[in-house]
């Protein structure tokens, strides 16, 4: 399971497509930090995810909110790296995950247990014809535009949204191997943080993707895609 989260590039076909979007709210209770997530930062969020695929030829459509009162799926959903928790996550998507292979579910939740500050996961296209309960994005429900996060606001949904449509980091295999199989995205050793301007990590031409979407820099810094990272969002197989 795992080095198929990481490595497959099976892509979704996303050429001047239109995507559904639900947004399924997982809270503990009632409460924001509790997970309860105002409407008005989902309208916010989807203004944010539209702006960051502007000129892709991809764009998102908010459909419908669900909110699904569950201390259990709020506090412990995380990276399905183990069986339980890929268990945890298809028992979640049988009940709850909404649309076919090109409906977007955005499930927010609060990552509880994690000990590393994740902000979110997204499901690759290639995992769709084996597992599809588990397609979708997993986001910090505190990391929409307004929301209470210093460190996110709204580029989490941007960023595993790319890796829903088949894109990797810019820092996959580091300075060797394949990358992220993206010729414009100039190789580097590690997730950037910060906005280190000028920074270049590895030997290859070009200077650290920082402003890239996919990486991890700062909020206020990454803010954009490249010609490659849409071609190859624009080409892929249809699921």
């Amino acid at each position: 399971m795992q080095e198929a989260f990481e490595k497959v590039k099976v892509r979704r076909q996303t050429s001047s497509y239109v995507f559904d979007v639900y947004f399924n709210v997982v809270a503990a209770n009632f409460t924001y930090a509790g997970g309860w997530v105002p409407d008005t930062q989902i309208t916010a969020q989807m203004e944010a995810l539209n702006k960051g695929y502007a000129g892709t030829g991809i764009q998102f459509r908010h459909v419908d909110t669900i909110r699904i009162l569950s201390s259990r799926y709020f506090h412990d959903m995380n990276v399905p790296n183990t069986a339980e928790m890929e268990q945890m996550i298809y028992e979640y998507g049988s009940v709850f995950r909404k649309g076919g292979s090109k409906t977007l579910n955005v499930n927010l939740i609060g990552f509880s247990t994690d000990d590393s500050d994740t902000y979110g996961f997204g499901i690759l296209p290639s995992l769709y014809s084996t597992s599809p309960q588990l397609d979708g994005v997993y986001v910090r429900y505190n990391s929409l535009p307004g929301g209470s996060s210093p460190y996110r606001q709204g580029s989490t949904v941007v960023h595993e949204g790319g890796h829903w449509l088949g894109l990797l980091h810019t820092f996959q295999d580091g300075c060797d191997g394949d990358g992220d199989g993206v010729a414009d995205t100039p190789a580097e050793a590690s997730p950037a943080s910060g906005c280190p301007k000028g920074r270049d990590t590895c030997t290859e031409p070009g200077l650290d993707p920082i402003h890239n979407f996919m990486d991890y820099s700062d909020e206020d810094c990454r803010n954009s895609f490249t010609e490659g990272q849409i071609a190859l969002d624009n080409s892929g197989l249809e699921l």
